[in-house]
């Protein structure tokens, strides 16, 4: 086994740091080393907050650009988390069918069977495993013994780790210098800073972010050199790496601008610490729990929430992961820990559900998390009767197949999340759910109906996310006078015409034209319908667009509409096919009461730009009514097609 050290000479250094005896090597020469051709293992260790995970994402990048191999994983692991739920998730991964109750052994097998015969890279990020010959009971393939040039990347700050995994290679990325530690904290926070405060860090980068994170947003000279004696203060004697950096932690949080944002972050406690958060769930949630209560509704919520998010990430508090999905560092999520169960704030257990067993944790709050419990098929029927007061129920990412009865005793709920559940097929038993704000079912593969009448009470539902799912039709909406967000993007199989389900009583429910009538309330602001080249929207049925509604018909570059660029309240059109004019007949009633005034803007995009860049490549502005008038505040733009006779 080889051992490197990651290093780069200091300008000044470090006067209580030892460098191990190690070889030393460059940044690059350390991404070089964990991507060469030989299959291997290689464990990137170290102390908290030195840097393991940024060299992994680094090699795990540069492999994917250079496409190196045919699979890619990655496994945010923690020192919670179970080998069983480490096993799953390398499976969902790889998009292994493990809805049925298999035992770890089978699961492991067809991991192995699937990795068998494929050039892989597998990252297990924060490793604390204790068992021996841990990759055999991963299912992962010795690299060294498959001879594709197979790579394994462990990164963990625990010895014992380290041994089980057997490296080839040990890398050790080191404590920055001096001169890169200064520009960082500079670069971060725009002023030159003592060199106190920068030697107290010991050259560690989370030390360093959190610091920059601390001293930033000053707006006079005074509260700046006030705010250095109290940083000096927060970092107390120096005694240990690791006593500097939990000082830090605090102080980061202590200088957050407002209550809010202190308990906006708290709550982020309530996640698994392996599992990275969906920001828009967790915006839903903090107004919910009533952590937004400035805002008027789900739209301005969005629009504090990113805010708060944007605060905590410029704190260093937390950090994105992936697109819209932010991850908490386990120091900071230890250090804070106390202080969240403090607050009520506490990680929601990955135990599995069974028959007689009822979750205390959350449900005095009034919020059950479940999510993530892959082996949970089935729920007891009785379950729910016994949690009457929840507000918010969290089934996410479980294998349920139907709804318990028990679920429509939930008259509080006010939020219900079923995202990334693959076997359920039929959303009931929630029509008298009356409280419903938030209903968010995506990404669920085999979801094709909600029961009708389910909406018929839902006065104060504001979101219902249906994406990703082949649902069919929906019932009535008509009673939902509060929706303002419906998201129905990339669902094939819905349909526009009318439908008539019958229920085993003798009752016919008709469904309607979509989206008739939202279109009618005037209350819906974000609409995001089917992102293929049939749409199911008979735009004859339509009689009104209201300002601010937005139609996203444009997911051909992979484009979402953000509701931030939509807070002047104007109506937005985006597609990708020149047929949408086609469609709109000039006799239709929307054409007469919305689009006889609206700017069009064209724009034919590589695949590689994006809303952002270079969208607005050509831009006319368009008015039968009044050419005179600039300011429209009605737009169609499509993107990506030739200017043909038919425009």
């Amino acid at each position: 086994m080889a051992s490197y050290c990651c290093f780069s000479k200091s300008r000044r250094p470090f006067t209580d740091y030892i460098v191990p005896q190690f070889r030393v090597i460059s940044i690059q020469d350390m991404l070089c080393l964990a991507l060469r051709p030989e299959g291997e293992v290689v464990v990137i260790e170290g102390s908290c907050g030195l840097g393991k995970t940024w060299a992994a994402k680094a090699a795990f990048k540069a492999a994917r650009n250079s496409n190196r191999f045919d699979t890619y994983i990655w496994v945010s692991l923690s020192t919670s988390c179970s080998l069983r739920r480490c096993i799953d998730k390398i499976a969902t991964c790889l998009s292994i069918d493990i809805g049925q109750e298999l035992l770890s052994s089978t699961i492991s097998a067809m991991i192995e069977e699937h990795l068998a015969t494929r050039k892989f890279l597998l990252v297990l990020d924060n490793a604390y495993f204790v068992e021996e010959n841990v990759l055999g009971y991963l299912g992962i393939p010795d690299p060294r013994e498959q001879n594709f040039g197979s790579k394994i990347i462990v990164t963990t700050r625990a010895g014992r780790a380290k041994a089980v995994v057997k490296p080839s290679i040990v890398i050790t990325p080191q404590t920055l210098s001096y001169q890169a530690s200064y520009d960082l904290v500079r670069e971060k926070i725009g002023k030159d800073i003592d060199q106190g405060l920068i030697e107290n860090c010991f050259g560690m980068p989370l030390s360093l972010i959190l610091l920059a994170g601390a001293l930033c947003d000053v707006p006079t000279q005074e509260e700046f050199v006030e705010l250095i004696r109290e940083a000096y203060v927060a970092q107390g004697p120096k005694i240990s790496v690791f006593t500097t950096m939990i000082r830090l932690v605090n102080f980061g949080y202590r200088r957050l601008p407002t209550d809010t944002a202190r308990h906006c972050f708290l709550y982020c406690l309530r996640f698994r610490a392996d599992e990275a958060i969906s920001v828009k769930d967790l915006i839903i949630s903090w107004m919910l729990h009533g952590m937004i209560q400035e805002a008027r509704d789900y739209h301005e919520a969005n629009h504090i929430g990113m805010e708060i998010i944007h605060v905590l990430l410029k704190h260093g508090l937390i950090h994105f992961e992936g697109d819209d999905q932010i991850l908490m560092h386990d120091v900071i999520r230890e250090t804070m820990s106390d202080l969240g169960r403090a607050n009520g704030h506490v990680e929601q257990p990955g135990n599995y559900l069974q028959p007689g067993i009822y979750f205390d944790d959350g449900v005095q709050s009034g919020t059950l998390f479940l999510r993530g419990i892959r082996h949970m098929r089935t729920i007891p029927e009785e379950f729910f009767c016994h949690v009457g007061m929840l507000k918010v129920l969290d089934l996410s990412f479980t294998q349920i197949i139907i709804l318990p009865k028990s679920i429509s005793r939930l008259s509080y709920l006010q939020m219900l999340l079923l995202v990334g559940c693959g076997n359920l097929e039929k959303i009931q038993h929630i029509g008298s759910l009356e409280m419903l704000e938030v209903l968010i079912a995506s990404d669920c593969a085999s979801l094709k109906r909600v029961e009708c009448g389910s909406f018929d009470h839902m006065r104060l539902l504001k979101i219902l996310d249906l994406s990703k799912t082949p649902i069919e039709c929906l019932p009535s909406l008509a009673a939902s006078r509060e929706l303002q967000q419906l998201l129905l993007q990339d669902c094939p199989c819905l349909v526009s015409e009318q439908r008539t389900e019958t229920n085993a009583q003798p009752h016919d429910t008709n469904f309607i034209k979509f989206p008739y009538a939202v279109s009618k309330t005037g209350v819906v602001n974000n609409l995001h319908l089917l992102g293929t080249s049939k749409y199911p929207v008979d735009w004859m049925e339509i009689l009104w667009l209201p300002r601010g509604l937005t139609f996203d018909l444009s997911d051909r570059f992979g484009v979402e509409v953000s509701q931030d660029v939509n807070q002047n309240s104007k109506t937005y059109i985006h597609a990708n096919h020149a047929n949408l004019f086609q469609s709109l007949d000039k006799k239709s009633p929307l054409w007469l009461n919305c689009f006889q005034k609206f700017h069009i803007v064209i724009s034919s995009l590589k695949f590689d730009q994006t809303m952002d860049n270079d969208f607005r490549e050509a831009r006319t502005k368009f008015s039968s009514v009044d050419t005179r008038s600039s300011d429209l505040d009605r737009f169609l733009e499509v993107n990506g097609v030739s200017i043909t006779n038919d425009i």
